[in-house]
């Protein structure tokens, strides 16, 4: 995905990720700040690259945890950093003052080499068209010695029985959906991360496996399917359409059992550090 055609999707869909995706994967995103190292003493003064900010869960969780982090939000999307900063004001006019948000995309960062402390990042490596040297480009703004963490999607083929509900609701319905252009490549494992973070020159990697779990109902998922999953769908249905599909969908949901709507997805957390030379 270029870098406008990322700008403009993530612009339109700001709204919609900061309030039906962005709370289903912050409780995972926010663990990405345990494997952080920061100077002695919580209030000393740091710089953190948060990569791939979007909407600011990690980026604010990042401020409050830490009185002395000065945080720069780096994301192609200006309408997701302005919702990044809104969020951070809306904690206090404090922590947004030490939130600095730079529209670009993850290989090619306006930063000074050798300016950043530590670097964080969630749910974004999978979208970079160019991953290598997007390490790369970390790697190159980061103080030796200073470390990289990351979390991840990871491939999987795993059934969710919800989301076949739908399907079938879709397929009753006589509702063909739009063709599904996103450009997502995950990690295939835990050890393929490793590799990658290591060919671009990091050192002392680490790389794991770790669950996302959710639990939802019938109405809650539809509502995800609605608002985030599939919202092309619906965009292309009328009042009376959305509400028919929404029916016949809540009742072959309701079919299932309750244990059906723990979703679970594989991730994976990699840490990795600049050499100290």
């Amino acid at each position: 995905m270029e870098a406008d055609e990322a700008e403009r999707i993530f612009d339109e869909f700001a709204e919609a990720y900061r309030d039906w995706w962005g709370p289903i994967i912050a409780p995972a995103a926010v663990q990405v700040l345990d494997d952080v190292e920061v100077p002695a003493g919580d209030s000393s003064p740091f710089d953190l690259l948060d990569l791939g900010t979007g909407t600011g869960v990690l980026a604010v969780a990042a401020l409050e945890r830490w009185p002395g982090a000065r945080v720069v939000g780096i994301d192609p999307s200006s309408h997701m950093l302005e919702l990044a900063v809104e969020a951070a004001r809306s904690r206090s006019p404090q922590l947004a003052s030490r939130l600095r948000t730079v529209v670009a995309s993850a290989d090619r960062m306006p930063l000074a080499d050798r300016s950043i402390d530590v670097a964080t990042s969630s749910f974004v490596i999978q979208l970079v068209p160019n991953r290598a040297r997007a390490l790369r480009e970390v790697l190159r703004v980061l103080r030796p010695g200073a470390r990289f963490a990351c979390l991840t999607w990871r491939e999987d083929d795993l059934r969710f029985a919800p989301d076949e509900a739908f399907s079938d609701a879709m397929d009753e319905l006589q509702i063909i959906p739009p063709p599904d252009d996103r450009d997502v490549h995950p990690y295939t494992s835990a050890s393929a991360a490793g590799a990658e973070f290591r060919r671009a020159g990091f050192r002392e990697v680490s790389a794991r496996d770790v669950w996302l779990e959710h639990r939802f109902i019938p109405e809650s998922y539809l509502d995800l399917v609605e608002h985030w999953i599939d919202r092309e769908v619906f965009a292309t249905l009328d009042a009376e359409s959305r509400h028919q599909l929404r029916t016949v969908a809540l009742r072959m949901m309701g079919e299932l059992r309750s244990d059906a709507f723990l979703w679970r997805r594989p991730l994976v957390r990699v840490v990795g550090r600049r050499p100290a030379r």
